[in-house]
């Protein structure tokens, strides 16, 4: 009897189980928040694998050209340099946190958990007050101007070694060979120092005007821009109602750029037959 019961119960649980898909979806999010949404296969050194919704054949994109990756659980499984870079640019500012429900809500701090698994937000929105906002209900973040020492920077950095680049350039140009090393470099690197007389200089270098008219010339109109672009949002879930993030999330450097592009030649060159010789050589002699 006691046998019959649970046969009857198991019969009754599978004829009203919810028959629905409960296949785990993978939202797959670019830089301007267009978000392709399906099931990921596997993640490699230069490709994302995967299966779209609607479809049974397996499409790939690059992972430099994501954001990041999430799943429908709330677990977040890639994240790319620029999304790295723009929580640390958020952390520890004052500025406004926009939820997908609509809610406004202030803060004067903030600080990312960036746990893959309950990836959430802490702020502080007063003296004594505070809370937690799970990362992933959130669709935007807009922190004060005081992210715009980022603009500043990298106005500066760009102008002056670009100065320096110049120098250098010059330097081989108009090598000459009768002369020696030190005094050539010297006289053309000079040409960006004011007058020092305490350093041996009676006079400005000839350049010395456009550099210090140039680099503060650099440095407002990267903050004009970043100000026109608003630099100072940050964007998160664009799924809902297929929304687009209100800018482009990439984060331009030059460095990132050929780091990437040298752990892609190096992964390379390691598929080829004297390459996986060579790091078989290199990782036995580090043992």
């Amino acid at each position: 009897m006691k046998q019959m019961a649970i046969i009857i119960l198991f019969v009754i649980s599978a004829t009203f189980a919810d028959s629905q898909n409960k296949d785990v979806n993978h939202m797959i999010v670019k830089y301007t928040g267009e978000t392709l949404v399906g099931s990921v296969d596997s993640i490699g050194q230069e490709f994302v694998y995967f299966v779209q919704q609607d479809s049974v054949d397996t499409d790939s994109i690059f992972l430099r050209d994501l954001y990041y990756i999430y799943n429908d659980f709330d677990r977040i499984f890639h994240t790319s340099w620029s999304f790295d870079q723009n929580i640390k640019r958020m952390s520890h500012r004052a500025g406004k946190l926009y939820t997908l429900q609509g809610d406004t809500i202030p803060f004067i701090k903030i600080e990312f958990n960036m746990d893959r698994i309950n990836p959430e937000v802490f702020i502080k929105t007063g003296l004594s007050e505070s809370q937690f906002v799970p990362l992933l209900t959130i669709e935007k973040i807009v922190t004060d101007k005081s992210t715009l020492h980022y603009s500043v920077e990298r106005g500066f950095v760009y102008s002056f070694y670009s100065f320096l680049i110049a120098s250098t350039l010059e330097v081989g140009f108009k090598w000459d060979g009768d002369r020696r090393a030190s005094p050539q470099i010297w006289d053309h690197y000079n040409d960006l120092l004011p007058k020092a007389t305490w350093f041996g200089l009676k006079k400005s270098g000839v350049t010395y005007e456009s550099f210090i008219f140039l680099v503060p010339l650099s440095v407002l109109s990267s903050i004009t821009y970043d100000l026109w672009k608003k630099k100072n949002e940050f964007y998160f879930s664009p799924v809902y109602e297929e929304k687009e993030f209100g800018r482009n999330m990439y984060l331009f450097s030059l460095k990132q750029i050929a780091k990437t592009y040298s752990k892609r030649l190096i992964f390379r060159f390691e598929k080829t037959s004297i390459g996986k010789k060579l790091f078989i050589l290199f990782r036995k002699k580090r043992l």
